[in-house]
């Protein structure tokens, strides 16, 4: 499996010496500098991003509350510190940066779904996967630029 020989040429793909010259704007610093490491490729790290996009709208792991690196790592088959990574060169975000984007995601299509009426925007950010709803209505403002009660109220406007 692909996966599996991403992981594997894990060893093939760091260098032996990924130290630098210690050298910054033509200022010798005196220490060596750490560049930073290619763990995979650039064709196993699409792999493996497709993999995950995959998952993440069949499954939805981010509804998950107690969802965290190593238990989406387990569920890849991959290691935390390969599944981090991938997340962090393949779509420029940590970790909870890509779960949450996630979450709002799905928060946005409760909040327009008649059907869910019923629950409170705070219950509809727990039903996403949040724990706080300071950290939903937070993560909703910096995601969308409103709260989740301004954007209930413009969609409902149109």
């Amino acid at each position: 499996e692909v996966l599996r020989e991403a992981v594997d040429l894990i060893e093939d793909e760091v260098p032996a010496n990924n130290v630098g010259s210690g050298n910054i704007a033509g200022v010798e610093l005196g220490y060596p500098v750490n560049k930073k490491k290619k763990l995979i490729s650039d064709e196993n790290l699409d792999t493996i991003k497709s993999e995950l996009l995959k998952l993440m709208e069949t499954e939805k792991p981010f509804l998950d509350s107690d969802l965290n690196l190593v238990k989406l790592a387990n569920k890849m088959n991959l290691s935390s510190h390969l599944l981090s990574y991938a997340i962090n060169n393949g779509f420029d975000e940590n970790f909870f940066q890509f779960i949450n984007r996630y979450r709002i995601e799905e928060a946005k299509k409760l909040i327009l779904n008649p059907k869910m009426n019923h629950l409170s925007l705070l219950g509809i950010g727990f039903e996403v996967g949040f724990n706080s709803k300071t950290v939903f209505n937070t993560t909703f403002k910096k995601i969308t630029g409103k709260t989740p009660s301004e954007y209930k109220k413009n969609s409902s406007d149109l």
